[in-house]
């Protein structure tokens, strides 16, 4: 998946949404003490290991291993200690903030980890990271002294400390020795985590192996002798090593959950992405149906999202008209409902358009995680009121993402995962172009609130950014339609700690332990 802001959604629906499976021998270890090897999988090799280069979501997992970070998620969704003891913003405005790390720290080969290597790391990671507009407004890192770090930003950035966790990985701190040479990146670990690479036992594509860092701060959080990601794509396969032992865990898919319970396993989730048709023209450039509102409110009454909800994802996952998740800033409750099916209505608004017997449409999805299902439920619905969708189905990420930054296309399918509102308005609803504003819409009221949000203190922001969705859902820049659960199947007998919350893997560096 590519390189910038634009493919941040879609790169966290890769594991939250897809079977990432497992296999492998497994020995999780006796109560209390540290377990002989946890194996876990993904469906697929990470796109690189280096921090800055690896997609959120399906590559978090091999990153974090090997990377410690700044800061620290939970699965409560609340930022804590990491590399740093301290950290917070600087006056108000949120564009300056310092952070201090903890004393006597050590990179995994020994050399140590100060101001000067985090501000090196942090200062790589923003100028050559995937997802660019993430660290757009920041100006400049530097070391403020030895242990004491300071990011300062040319417009407000609210989001930075979860930039700084294992979440978004922005924060993994790389030794200067990697940072000397980027290419070995790739392929090798430079961090300061609880494990290091074993690159001796790790076949590229097939398998990763991680053994313990001898020079980690806090040797308690190190749970297991050794870790292995094993790449196996068939999710039939992988549940099958995980139900006969050979594997500890996996995320799955809906419909396997009654499968992995039935053998025993435990299954967890939480909402982690939602999915629809994104109404992007919505200044009718290519599309003019879609400049007026009655029209694309009529799009949203049109669609039962009940009903798509249950045939795509059964009983894991929720109907919903908004683009965020329980949990988060910006999730509006009341807003969840806001278009009702009503095909009598969607037809009574078509026609005080001018659209009387509907209009035709070209469209846009990939067939990547149900993402085309969904779509495909929605033209059918549409239908019923005369709208009627040309739909080109794409076959991997980078050509949606080619397809959906083209401008060819005024209506697109989607998958995107669960974001705090500052990194979705970068994606969604800022006058720049991205694959989920591809025409760079823009509403001078909304730019707004958001500039309002983001400068705002950390109490007032959740209130301010869901009257920001309300703003939207009403102006009806899109046809959401579920949001569903990131599933996962585990051996409760043999571990602990295994825990997924929305924007939340479940974290196998710190948590994840033996029974």
């Amino acid at each position: 998946m590519r390189t910038t802001s634009l493919n941040r959604g879609l790169t966290t629906l890769v594991v939250l949404a897809a079977a990432a499976t497992a296999c492998g021998g497994s020995d999780a270890g006796g109560s209390g003490g540290q377990g002989d090897t946890l194996t876990v999988v993904a469906a697929g090799a990470p796109a690189s290991l280096d921090p800055a280069k690896a997609n959120v979501g399906s590559d978090n997992w091999f990153v974090n291993l090997a990377y410690d970070t700044v800061l620290r998620q939970g699965p409560n969704g609340r930022t804590g200690p990491g590399l740093a003891a301290k950290w917070g913003y600087v006056g108000t405005g949120n564009t300056d903030f310092t952070f201090t790390l903890r004393s006597g720290l050590k990179f995994a080969d020994g050399t140590p980890l100060d101001a000067e290597a985090v501000a090196a790391s942090l200062d790589y990671s923003r100028k050559n990271g995937l997802n660019v507009s993430w660290t757009s407004a920041i100006e400049s890192v530097t070391a403020a002294g030895p242990r004491t770090v300071r990011i300062h930003c040319s417009s407000p950035h609210p989001n930075l400390p979860q930039l700084l966790t294992q979440v978004l990985m922005v924060g993994s701190v790389i030794s200067p020795k990697g940072l000397a040479s980027p290419g070995t990146m790739g392929t090798h670990s430079y961090g300061a985590g609880p494990y290091v690479l074993d690159a001796a036992h790790t076949a590229t594509g097939d398998h990763y192996t991680y053994t313990p860092n001898p020079y980690y701060w806090d040797k308690k959080k190190i749970h297991w002798k050794k870790v292995v990601i094993k790449i196996v794509a068939n999710p039939n396969s992988a549940l099958q090593a995980v139900r006969t032992g050979q594997a500890d865990a996996m995320a799955i898919t809906a419909n396997q959950a009654g499968t992995a319970t039935s053998a025993g396993l435990t299954v967890t989730g939480a909402p982690n992405v939602f999915m629809g048709v994104n109404l992007a023209d919505r200044h009718g450039t290519i599309a003019k149906p879609l400049k007026d509102l009655r029209v694309r409110q009529a799009l949203n009454y049109a669609v039962d999202r009940a009903a798509i909800t249950k045939a795509v994802v059964q009983n894991h996952g929720h109907p919903t008209s908004q683009i965020s998740l329980p949990g988060l800033d910006g999730f509006a409750a009341d807003y969840d409902n806001r278009y009702p099916y009503n095909p009598a209505k969607a037809r009574k608004l078509l026609a005080e358009a001018g659209y009387p017997h509907g209009f035709k449409l070209k469209m846009e999805t990939q067939n990547l995680f149900g993402i085309d299902l969904v779509t495909q439920a929605v033209v059918q619905q549409w239908k019923q009121i005369g709208v009627t969708a040309d739909l080109t189905t794409d076959t991997s990420v980078g050509q949606w993402l080619a397809n959906a930054t083209s401008k060819k296309y005024p209506a697109l399918g989607f998958g995107y995962g669960g974001a705090t509102s500052y990194a979705l308005s970068l994606d969604w609803m800022l006058p720049h172009s991205t694959a989920f504003n591809p025409f760079a819409t823009s509403d001078p009221e909304l730019t707004r609130m958001l500039t309002t949000a983001a400068a705002a203190p950390a109490d007032r922001q959740p209130a301010l950014y869901q009257d920001v969705m309300r703003f939207v859902v009403d102006r009806a820049w899109f046809v959401s339609v579920l949001r569903m659960d990131g599933l996962y199947a585990y051996n409760a007998k043999k571990l602990s700690g295994f825990t997924a919350a929305p924007s939340y893997l479940p974290d196998l560096a710190w948590n994840v332990a033996p029974r």
